[in-house]
């Protein structure tokens, strides 16, 4: 599912309207509501964070929503990378 697509699920999943998830996470509606049209690429992960906190989602499950490692894993994506192949490997055994 795309970013925003996934964004607007949980946001409406949680009762919650645009211009409150926008006030919570400090951004103008219109951006928001871009961001859920699939209008705009995933945003900074400053707000990808912020997000994940104010729908009360783990950051990383947002992060993979815009398909990019979170920043703490930037740094080790071989090691990354080297564990999800294990891990595939051995589902496939």
């Amino acid at each position: 599912m795309a970013f925003g697509r996934y964004i607007r699920r949980e946001r409406e999943g949680r009762e919650m309207t645009l211009t409150e998830l926008a006030r919570r996470v400090d951004v103008s509606i219109a951006y928001l509501s871009r961001i859920e049209r699939e209008r705009e690429n995933p945003p900074p992960d400053r707000l990808v964070s912020a997000l994940a906190r104010a729908l009360g989602l783990p950051a990383d499950t947002l992060f993979a929503a815009a398909r990019r490692l979170p920043p703490d894993l930037r740094a080790r994506t071989e090691d990354v990378i080297a564990v999800y192949r294990q891990q595939s490997a051995e589902r496939g055994r």
